[in-house]
């Protein structure tokens, strides 16, 4: 069997050579070292849960998809709408853009993970048509008032055989992690053919993708860079996005915890186990008694019948516990918590947290964040969990999922996007958690999704492919879930204090019974052999 190659004929070989020849050169490798790779091969262990949703359904954009068989029938359209940009420009040819960028194509190519088998020529006309596209599909996005004139007239979208192309479909293809181009080719163009001032166009072209970003952002934007940082310190349309999604994530990551708040915590903690052993020394001296004199009861040879025996022994069963609850009310949440540690530690990849009905059941609260995205916090003195607002439609899914890809690829130690994605896993079960979550505002009321959908949506994202080191988050998660076990705990017992308080008259009554039915025992045991008696044959 033939060899696996990237090449398909000769000229495909030298135009290898010539390109590693240019990539060592002085003048390029130093280059190179400057650019980051930024624009990656998605490989199958991110894709193997959905592959659709990485995969380009509509449209193609830079080298990697450009020329798939599938995408291309939509080169002629691409084409149209490169054609109009131009033409609204009215000062060059595509020719003349390519030429623009003849000097780049190094550049272009060190963006690339993957090894690009084109020429240089090839390679410049697919990056020249495909940001002439982009910029005539984010036109439509620019802030009227920053626009002034820049761009105003050009066409609406563009129309295939009389329908209106799918919006949805080209917002979802244009996010895609292996379907990006640099942004500093949208920068270059305009540039190239904008008669305005350099940094007007960069604030143009900054105002276009940041309302983009804004519109689709599964994630309320809370805080965004400017016009210009938006152009300027980021890479591609979806690092920006990435970027927009985590804001205020690093600082969230370095936790300083307030000693003022660990005190008031401590201090209702104690003063709710204070209030449970009070109640119950109200009625311990009854129980400890009762306890006793059903044990000297059990321990007479009396041929009690089966029935009564079995009742008896689960009144003891009962009161033995509810003496030891009495005794040490917080000793088994101890013991649980160190379990609940030892788990988390072996198994860091999994969130382990009730879901929201179960954490709504104890009393905690859903609110959302007014910070970054990703500073999602617990406050233990209030119950109340707080979360990003997230905004659901048709695109979010396949958005999140290049999210977490693009993370992955990007940010191996720091998958604070995906753990996030793990954590709503976690707490959204059913379409009733879902439902809680829209009344409190999580799920914005923007969502067009159904409670159907998000449910689904939420539960088939993936797990992380290694352990994460979100520090801040898994200690918010750790906090949640303590406080859901301390008040379940406390909530039970309570119930169980009620019930003795309630009971007392009756446990005194039962003592009572039982201490005549022993002096009774004892005083004709004493004229009568009742060992000999009752002694079984």
């Amino acid at each position: 069997m033939a060899s696996l190659s990237i090449f398909n004929s000769e000229s495909d070989e030298d135009c290898w050579v010539i390109q590693i020849n240019d990539m060592v050169s002085e003048s390029h490798f130093s280059l190179l070292k400057r650019i980051p790779v930024c624009i990656f091969h998605v490989p199958k262990s991110l894709i193997c849960g959905k592959p659709e949703a990485f995969a380009p359904q509509f449209v193609a954009i830079g080298p990697y998809t450009h020329f798939r068989p599938e995408l291309y029938p939509m080169e002629r359209f691409k084409i149209f709408a490169a054609k109009a940009v131009l033409d609204h420009f009215q000062k060059h040819e595509l020719k003349q853009v390519v030429q623009e960028f003849h000097d780049t194509a190094t550049f272009i190519r060190a963006s690339y993970h993957k090894y690009l088998d084109l020429k240089d020529q090839t390679l410049l006309y697919t990056v020249a048509i495909d940001s002439l596209f982009l910029l005539n599909f984010f036109h439509n996005y620019l802030n009227e008032k920053l626009s002034g004139s820049f761009m105003r007239g050009l066409g609406d979208q563009i129309q295939l055989r009389g329908l209106t192309l799918t919006k949805d479909a080209i917002v979802r293809d244009i996010l895609m992690v292996e379907n990006q181009i640099p942004i500093y080719s949208l920068l270059k163009i305009l540039r190239f053919e904008s008669s305005e001032p350099p940094h007007s166009v960069q604030e143009y072209l900054g105002s276009m993708l940041l309302s983009f970003c804004q519109q689709h952002s599964p994630l309320k934007i809370t805080n965004s860079p400017t016009c210009s940082e938006a152009v300027s310190k980021h890479y591609h349309l979806l690092d920006l996005m990435y970027h927009l999604v985590v804001s205020n994530a690093v600082k969230s990551e370095t936790p300083i915890p307030d000693p003022s708040e660990e005190g008031i915590a401590a201090v209702q903690k104690s003063s709710n186990s204070e209030a449970i052993q009070i109640s119950f020394k109200k009625v311990k001296g009854v129980l400890t008694w009762t306890l006793g004199s059903l044990k000297k009861l059990k321990d007479v040879n009396i041929p009690l019948g089966k029935p009564l025996k079995q009742q008896l022994d689960r009144v003891i069963k009962v009161s033995s516990q509810l003496d030891i609850l009495s005794s040490n009310p917080n000793g088994s949440e101890e013991e649980g918590e160190e379990e609940e540690e030892k788990k988390d530690e072996e198994a860091p990849m999994i969130v382990n947290i009730p879901c929201v009905r179960e954490l709504d059941s104890v009393g905690v609260r859903f609110q959302p964040l007014e910070g970054g995205n990703m500073a999602i916090e617990f406050d233990e003195n209030k119950g109340i969990f707080y979360l990003p607002v997230v905004k659901l439609d048709v695109n979010s899914e396949v958005i999140m999922r290049n999210l977490v890809a693009y993370e992955a690829l990007t940010q191996p130690d720091f998958l604070i996007f995906t753990r996030y994605t793990e954590l709503m896993k976690g707490i959204v079960d059913t379409v009733e958690d879902v439902k809680l979550l829209v009344k409190a505002g999580i799920i914005g009321s923007s969502s067009t999704l159904s409670v159907e959908e998000t449910e689904e949506l939420f539960n088939g994202m993936s797990k992380s492919i290694a352990p994460t080191k979100t520090q801040k988050l898994d200690e918010t998660i750790k906090k949640v879930k303590k406080y859901y076990d301390y008040k379940r705990k406390t909530n039970l017992l309570r119930a169980s204090t009620d019930y003795v308080y309630r009971s007392w008259k009756f446990f005194t009554l039962l003592s009572t019974f039982i201490l005549l039915a022993l002096t009774a025992i004892d005083t004709v045991c004493s004229a009568y052999d009742c060992q000999g008696y009752f002694k079984t044959k």
